[in-house]
């Protein structure tokens, strides 16, 4: 069977589920025509985080990573895939094959790359569809986006969403996307059939973009919010609860 479940596609055969989890980066690089001039160890870095965030999200493991890369292998590409390289080490995910392709046919004057993780998991220890009325529901880090991604230390990083993964107090986990907190939460209502009580006190803008996923919405059980805190070193956020 396959199953497209908010931006992830899952196929399951058996006992084992397959996450296919994408992403995409434009404009931002150290080209000409870059909007948002940053050095390639920061594209190949960020690059690799969303698409792996959301499979590590819904508890799967990453096994392979596909980049397409826009731009010429050298210099440009071999520095942004040793980023991405040094990024899965540092994160001991060095098993995690890495494949793909570059721009050599004609020349590049912006950054442009395509990501794809391929994930895998047993159906029984997937984090989706295990939100219960009652649960709570809180943020990580900050929605940012641009130039706030590089000033802020309320950006989560690679290392806090395999903490999350790891993390068995975290019922489900949504990172924000550029559709902003809002619409994960509707989508949240929409798959687990309950409604979202935002608390009155949550002042964080529910339409700005997540950026590189730079926040992510956790569900939890209320006795656990002190573990949840402790995940990261990342503002924590209370939103509200399930009904």
């Amino acid at each position: 069977m396959i199953e497209r479940y908010r931006d992830l596609i899952i196929i399951y055969e058996k006992d084992i589920a397959y996450v296919i989890s994408c992403d995409s980066m434009g404009s931002i690089g150290s080209k000409e025509y870059d909007q948002l001039k940053v050095d390639e160890d920061i594209v190949g870095r960020a690059c690799i985080k969303v698409a792996l965030a959301e499979s590590l999200c819904v508890g799967a493991n990453p096994v392979v990573i596909s980049d397409t890369l826009s731009v010429e292998m050298n210099p440009t590409g071999k520095r942004i895939i040793t980023a991405i390289e040094d990024e899965l080490a540092k994160n001991n995910l060095s098993h995690v094959l890495l494949t793909g392709s570059t721009e050599e046919n004609f020349p590049s004057y912006m950054t442009g790359i395509g990501i794809t993780v391929i994930s895998r998991a047993k159906v029984s220890d997937l984090k989706i569809k295990k939100a219960k009325k009652g649960m709570r529901i809180s943020l990580l880090g900050y929605p940012l986006v641009g130039s706030e991604v590089l000033e802020s230390k309320d950006v989560l990083e690679l290392k806090d969403y395999v903490s999350i993964s790891k993390c068995k107090e975290v019922v489900e986990a949504i990172p924000v996307g550029s559709k902003g907190i809002g619409y994960e939460l509707r989508t949240l209502e929409r798959l687990s059939g309950l409604k979202v009580e935002i608390d009155p006190f949550f002042k964080v803008d529910l339409l700005k973009s997540g950026g590189p996923s730079t926040s992510c919405i956790v569900v939890h059980d209320e006795k656990h919010t002190s573990a949840i805190k402790g995940l990261t070193d990342k503002a924590f956020t209370y939103i509200g609860k399930l009904y």
